[in-house]
Order: structure tokens, then sequence, then C-alpha cells
């Protein structure tokens, strides 16, 4: 029970605990719910929102960085970009803590962001939030549920409204999410790490439509001992071998240990790799990409004391090969040509001190720099062109919403 207490407490669901309490001020300002979403199919309808108002929180630019406000109407965790309605046009995507709802939004860019719809998730759902084509080559928003229902949302936009469809329930917390063919078999995989595993201790759920119907199947914990995943996942290529495979973060709750692990399908089950040799804070996130700007993808892992672990296969193991510090309480980590230079960086969310950092290798050492501070806890950061100018920028979210920053 202790070991339990251990792993609900502090290595997940903390962070529920803090949008719980710190978000009840926000919660208040929302006033427009557009629609609400029954069981099974559903349909939100689209409708602008007044409450992209600026904040009285103060955020601040690194050298060279401006930020502009997306949104700040309340605690935002879930952050993907893309285009979301299939009609050509790039979108940002946040999820609004509503506790104990959540609400995803929408915004668009034109000449200034607009909130340009909301969906009413009945359910509260933190950063298992995906865009993408899932199972028809169309592009869906998908989000998971973090209370113990375990419950997966699809969205479709019908060109008028946004139509929901159940995927089925894990009966576990899902807090991550990744997207992938990570069977090799050539067909879109949804990705959903867990929390709070029962027996036999899962690290995700993986979910595949049949052309029919969404399909779920577990994917356990190769530790063989009460375990299970961590905010952290991922899909990708990080051997440079051309096969994606499944990066994730492994809580051992009896030992009250923090792994990173990566999970290649065998044509039959789930083979466990283990990249790190020593022991690891709380991973919070995982991105795999070439970081390094050589060519080689690497494995990015954002652990809650120092920073970030840079994690190598040497073609029979895994080396760590960088520890990079940029400060305590890292929650989120994004890889990306950040400043339009087109030079790769790394960008680390911190919870606190609350700001967004970057990374940059200048072919010796990773060099650090101030993207912004933020006046509250940064949950996850993002990059891409969400205007659809041809500009890569840097966006985050957290209490104070979701900011944007240009490098000048």
């Amino acid at each position: 029970m202790k070991a339990e207490g251990f792993c609900k407490l502090w290595a997940q669901v903390w962070l529920v605990l803090i949008f719980a309490g710190v978000d009840r001020s926000v919660i208040a300002q929302e006033t427009r719910p557009n629609a609400a979403l029954s069981t099974g199919k559903a349909a939100v309808t689209a409708g602008n929102s007044s409450v992209n108002w600026v904040g009285s929180e103060q955020v601040q630019g690194g050298t060279g960085w401006a930020p502009a406000p997306v949104f700040t109407g309340g605690f935002t965790v879930g952050l993907v970009q893309g285009d979301g309605r299939n009609d050509g046009t790039v979108r940002l995507y946040g999820t609004q803590i509503t506790f104990p709802t959540s609400t995803l939004r929408e915004f668009t860019f034109d000449g200034s962001w607009a909130n340009t719809s909301n969906i009413n998730v009945p359910f509260f759902a933190e950063g298992a939030l995906l865009l993408t084509d899932g199972r028809d080559g169309g592009q869906h928003l998908y989000v998971a549920d973090s209370d113990f229902g375990g419950n997966t949302l699809e969205f479709t936009w019908d060109g008028a409204s946004w139509i929901g469809t159940a995927m089925g329930a894990a009966g576990q917390q899902l807090i991550g999410a990744a997207a992938g063919d990570a069977r090799g078999d050539g067909s879109p995989h949804l990705y959903f790490s867990t929390s709070n595993a029962p027996a036999p201790n899962n690290l995700s759920f993986e979910y595949t439509f049949n052309g029919t119907a969404w399909m779920s199947a577990p994917i356990a914990s190769p530790l063989g001992r009460f375990s299970n995943g961590t905010y952290a996942i991922a899909v990708a290529d990080g051997r440079n071998d051309a096969v994606l495979r499944i990066y994730q973060g492994v809580f051992d709750a009896l030992l009250g240990q923090f792994h990173a692990y990566e999970l290649s399908w065998n044509g039959a089950d789930w083979d466990a790799s283990r990249l790190n040799s020593g022991l690891l804070a709380q991973v919070t996130d995982i991105v795999v990409g070439d970081g390094r700007n050589d060519g080689t993808n690497r494995v990015y892992v954002a652990v809650w004391d120092t920073g970030l672990r840079e994690f190598t296969y040497n073609g029979s193991g895994w080396d760590q090969t960088a520890d990079i510090s940029i400060g305590p309480n890292v929650f989120g980590v994004a890889i990306g040509d950040g400043q339009g230079d087109g030079i790769n960086r790394l960008y680390t969310a911190q919870h606190s001190p609350a700001r967004v950092m970057e990374a940059t290798f200048d072919g010796a050492t990773w060099q650090t720099a101030l993207v912004g501070n933020l006046g509250g806890p940064v949950i996850q950061v993002s990059v891409g062109d969400a205007r659809g100018d041809g500009v890569k920028r840097v966006y985050s979210s957290g209490q104070s919403g979701v900011f944007e920053f240009t490098h000048l």
C-alpha cells in the first residue's frame, strides 16, 4: 500500500491535484459551453469565444524572443497543431482544464489569434491529446481520460461541427499519447500511457481501428511487478534503422524508481530494452529526433530534477551521451527549428521556475538560453508553423494559458 500511495500521489496524480487546486479561479470564467457531449456519438457545435483576453500575469521573452498570447483564459495542458479540419489551414489545439471535465479549444490565426471552436469533453483530460490520422487518411483529434475510467474519444470535423466517437474505455488513467505504426503492419496505431496500473501491470494501451470499430490492447510492463507508465511516451525511429518503436517512461512502484524503455514489436509481442543504466528522477516527457543536426536521431528524456538526458543507440545497446542541465522541475520537451534558421534545437517546459528554455548543440557542448518567463507553471511545449505563414515558432501551455514565442 505504501508503494501504491507513492505512485499515485507523486509519480502521476500530483499534477491532477495542481490542476484541481490552482485552476479553480479560472474555471468560473468559463461561462459559454457550446454544447453537451453524450455517450456514443455526438455533435459538438462550433462557436466563437470571447475568452481570448490577456490576463494580468507577466510573460517576458528571452533575448531575441517576442511573446504573444494565444489564450489566457485558463490552465491549459495538451498542446498540438495541424490541419484538424482537413481544410488546408493549420490550427492550434489545447486542452483546458475545467475540472472535473475539460474543454478542447481550437485557435486560428487570421491576423490575430481567435478561439474558433470549442469541444466539451465529458471527462478530465490532461496531456493525452493527439492530432493525427488514426484510421482513414484524414486528421482527427484524440483525447483520453486522466481519471480512472480511461475513456477515449475521437473528434472529426464534418464541415460544420465536431463529431465525437467513443473509442472504448481502458479502465485506467491515461495521461500521455503518441501515434505511429510501431507494429510495422502499415496501419496507424494510437498509444496512451497509463498511470496506477492494476495487475497485470500495463504501461500503455494501443488503439487500432479495424475498419468498423476501435480495438484496444494493453502493453504490459517489462518489470513483471507493480509498475506503470508515465506521462512520457513517443513513437519514433530511435535506432536510425527506419523502424518505428515506442519509447516510454516506466515507474517501478516497488522500488520507487523511474526508467526509460524502448518497446519493439517482434511480430507476436513487445520486446523491451532499457535506455538508462543509472537511476532517473521522474520521467516526464520523451522526444526523438536529430537534436545535434548531424543526421542521427537520438532519444531525449525529460527528467524532473535537472533537465534532459540524451541517449544514443550504439548498434547493440544504449549510451547516455549527454546530461543537458536545464534546471529543476522540467515537465515537457520538444525538438524543432524554433528560430526558423534551419537548425534543430531542444525546447523545454518548466513547472518552476515557470519558463521555456532552449538547448543548442554547438558541435562540442550543449548551450542553453531562455525563451521566455511565464506567470505560472509551464506543462508542455511545441514547435511548428501554427500560423501557416511558413515561420516556425515555439508554443507553450500551462497555468498562463497558451503563448507563442517568435524569434526576431
